[in-house]
């Protein structure tokens, strides 16, 4: 599934229930792991969640 985050968009991988892989679509070799924590406080949860 693919997100957009401050105008660049990542594909979201899930690792395990707690941690998402995100990759840059654009520059696939910038990729980094978070967390749920993080990724509510980015604001990404909800587009992660609601889409898996």
């Amino acid at each position: 599934m693919t997100v957009t985050h401050n105008g660049k968009q990542y594909t979201a991988s899930k690792l395990n229930d707690n941690a998402w892989k995100l990759t840059s679509v654009d520059k696939p070799r910038e990729s980094f792991t978070m967390n749920r924590q993080q990724l509510q406080l980015a604001g990404l949860l909800e587009q992660v969640e609601g889409k898996s």
